[in-house]
């Protein structure tokens, strides 16, 4: 009896010393799996990330000048306030090649005409939305190509006109779009110079009747003789902005200035909307890695300009 228990312990030692034999040796592989793996890493270049979302926030002083023969004969020319909110997206992060641009603008100013004896209230808006290619085999260059579809509306309120008050831009328009951006590199950061040039192309626009107040217009049931189709023969104009950026740890802040040339008409007397605007503002992105905000890596790349 005493023999038998002796042979089953001297198996049941002999079982463990097998087990933690083959247990040290599962370790020692998989420790070196994971070291290899850790190397590998560490010689391996860090995973370039995209922006989900590139966020641009303006905010300017503008001195604006106006002619609108539907309510004066003479030039306006004042100043106003300028903001601008624009977001730049990849369509797919993966591939660094189509940028959706979307744009919501607002202006306010007050204009004196050459005698300061009357006064035009302008506010305005326009929103935007398009595409863009974008073109990055150059180094420390960034080139934008593509077009958008704009809603103008503006507002136009004089001070002494009793007849006809009130006078109303409404467009659409479609956009082409150039963009260039160039980075300079310093040593502790990366700085941006880019400028941006938007043109109509064609669209059709909201052009009353001069001398016609608008319940005259509505009375006469030809509202859409007032509708016009516009191109360039009929539509000329420039918008462009010039940015310098400059990036901080979470942000990057920019000064620029804005130049907006518009001229258009449908008879013998133009319409004309000449704004300059100089403007603060801030860029950030969105950024989101399996569905958490996070702060932007090194090797980060953002879309537009």
């Amino acid at each position: 009896m005493h023999h038998t228990c002796s042979l089953k312990s001297n198996w049941f030692g002999e079982m463990v010393r097998i087990l933690n034999r083959k247990i040290k040796k599962a370790i020692s592989i998989t420790s070196l799996i994971f070291f290899t793996l850790h190397l590998q890493a560490q010689s391996e270049p860090e995973k370039t990330m995209y922006s989900m979302n590139h966020v641009l926030n303006y905010a300017g002083a503008s001195i604006v000048e106006l002619v609108d023969p539907y309510l004066s004969v003479l030039n306006y020319s004042g100043y106003g306030v300028w903001f601008d909110y624009s977001n730049y997206r990849y369509f797919d992060p993966g591939r660094l090649t189509l940028v959706e641009y979307s744009r919501l603008e607002g202006l306010g100013a007050l204009t004196l005409n050459p005698q300061s004896t009357a006064l035009i209230t302008y506010l305005g808006a326009n929103t935007a939305y398009g595409v863009l290619y974008e073109y990055r085999d150059i180094d420390n260059i960034v080139l934008h190509a593509g077009g958008n579809v704009d809603v103008d509306f503006g507002m136009k309120i004089h001070s002494r006109n009793v007849n006809n008050p009130y006078s109303m831009d409404l467009a659409a328009n479609l956009n082409g779009m150039l963009g260039f951006r160039y980075m300079i590199p310093t040593k502790r950061r990366i700085l941006n110079l880019s400028t941006q040039i938007e043109f109509p192309m064609m669209g059709c626009m909201f052009v009353p009747y001069p001398g016609l107040s608008y319940y005259e217009i509505y009375n006469s049931k030809k509202i859409g003789e007032t509708i016009h189709f516009s191109s360039f023969h009929n539509k000329q104009g420039i918008k462009q902005r010039i940015i310098f950026n400059m990036p901080f740890k979470h942000s990057s802040w920019s000064v620029g200035v804005l130049m907006h040339l518009l001229k258009y008409q449908t008879g013998e007397q133009p319409y004309k909307m000449n704004e300059f605007s100089v403007f603060f503002g801030i860029q950030y992105d969105f950024i989101k890695f399996s569905g958490w905000k996070s702060n932007k890596p090194e090797n980060f790349v953002s879309p537009g300009l």
